[in-house]
């Protein structure tokens, strides 16, 4: 993976994907910027900046992915892992269901996903410290994380990850799920065995 720095970018997400549409990128390569003015969250949020954070967009060739990865579990996918890595430095990091890194009740970081071409890409943000908003609050050395990140993605299937966040889904059950408008508590829902999740027999799929 190449991994390219930059000071300062609206968004590692938009800048790579316009690179993949423009074919000025046509590998697997890591954007990380140390200040973005446009980030983007799921569903067309902001993703405002703290005083320190982590943000970075990559690509990964889709026929490279575990073969057992549907599309709609992308982001539950490289977040468990991203959250793996976290967790060796603190415990108390989890994953709220699909997407989105916690400490305790408090966002601290999020993933996002699109398939564009031959890549899935990715863009993942993370508080690292901040007055107002949660955050990591441990001092981590970015360039050592990533590449550690990197290099644990080859490790895991879905079935790999799913077995271990299905262990770990109840940590979900007091917040809700974001879907078509509606905010439905996840203390009623199943985590299915393809990322999807059963809320009182409806099938609902997150693609993030």
């Amino acid at each position: 993976m190449k991994i390219k720095y930059f000071t300062t970018l609206p968004s590692t997400q938009k800048y790579l994907i316009e690179n993949i549409k423009s074919k000025i990128i046509t590998n697997q390569t890591c954007i990380v910027a140390g200040h973005q003015s446009d980030g983007i969250g799921s569903r067309g949020n902001k993703w405002s900046n703290v005083e320190n954070g982590l943000y970075f967009s990559f690509n990964i060739f889709l026929d490279s992915l575990p073969d057992d990865l549907a599309p709609q579990s992308m982001s539950i996918f490289f977040a468990f892992i991203f959250k793996e890595n976290l967790q060796k430095l603190t415990s108390k990091v989890w994953l709220k269901y699909p997407n989105d890194l916690y400490i305790s009740s408090n966002k601290i970081g999020g993933i996002i996903c699109n398939i564009i071409g031959e890549f899935a890409v990715c863009g993942i943000g993370l508080n690292i410290e901040s007055s107002a908003f949660g955050s990591l609050e441990y001092k981590i050395d970015k360039n050592i994380i990533l590449e550690k990140y990197f290099k644990n993605i080859k490790d895991y299937t879905w079935s790999k990850v799913f077995a271990k966040y299905s262990k770990e889904f109840y940590k979900n059950y007091d917040f809700f799920f974001h879907y078509k408008d509606k905010y439905l508590p996840l203390r009623d829902s199943t985590l299915l065995e393809d990322g999807s999740i059963n809320i009182n027999g409806e099938i609902l799929y997150s693609i993030r």
